[in-house]
């Protein structure tokens, strides 16, 4: 397919699901797409941040992000880190992405403190929940006590701002996945509404969903996909 033709077919998949996610606007605002850019060519993401006003592309290796942030600039674009986060990988992250979508551990919270205290920066993150207690997967335990023990933890981390929750589903059939983000769905509402948590901690975005079952994550209250076949197919 010639590369024009291609960039056309994806931007148009995105104004698809764009205009998909309208539908379920939260408390008026519409979920937000990253773009998982994992495998694309850097001219092929930069031609694509062209075309769509304020992309957010997510990558999940660093070694593979970096030379693409670098070849994109970050003047339109805004980059999520959403794999695991190792902690030797920390001050590279930090300096080039908007969010980690994958806190999912103590130490690397830690780890993030120090780096981001030396650079004085807040660094927003996202809180990684094991929904499905999968052990191919990260993440804190799926129970309210869990996560408000691992959030109190964090109270004394000043640079560290957690905006909310993250989950990968089990690879299933689309449906299947739905008790998995209604549970999801419970935790972060009663989060939200929990008056104790610690003060760098603010419950609003809601981050589940990928590219064989956003739509399923929509309906469920998800505010953040996450997708990449969706949109290059």
């Amino acid at each position: 397919m010639p590369e024009e033709s291609r960039i056309q077919n994806i931007v148009q998949n995105y104004q698809n699901i764009l205009s998909l996610t309208l539908k379920y606007n939260q408390a008026g605002t519409k979920p937000k797409i990253v773009i998982v850019t994992k495998n694309q060519p850097a001219n092929l993401i930069l031609e694509v941040s062209r075309t769509i006003i304020k992309p957010i592309f997510g990558e999940n290796r660093i070694q593979e992000a970096l030379p693409k942030i670098e070849f994109c600039g970050t003047s339109n674009i805004s980059w999520h880190f959403i794999g695991y986060l190792q902690r030797n990988k920390v001050k590279k992250v930090l300096s080039k992405f908007l969010m980690i979508e994958s806190l999912d551990r103590i130490k690397l919270a830690k780890e993030i403190e120090k780096w981001a205290s030396k650079m004085e920066m807040i660094v927003n993150c996202l809180l990684q929940v094991d929904i499905c207690q999968d052990s191919s997967k990260f993440g804190v335990y799926p129970s309210e006590e869990k996560i408000k023990e691992f959030l109190n933890e964090t109270s004394s981390l000043s640079h560290l701002k957690i905006n909310g929750l993250m989950t990968i589903a089990p690879y299933v059939p689309s449906e299947k996945t739905r008790v998995y983000f209604q549970r999801m769905r419970n935790l972060y509402e009663n989060l939200k509404t929990d008056k104790s948590l610690p003060s760098n901690v603010e419950m609003k975005i809601l981050s589940m969903g990928m590219s064989n079952d956003y739509s399923i994550a929509l309906e469920e209250g998800s505010n953040c996909i996450r997708l990449g076949t969706a949109i290059f197919g």
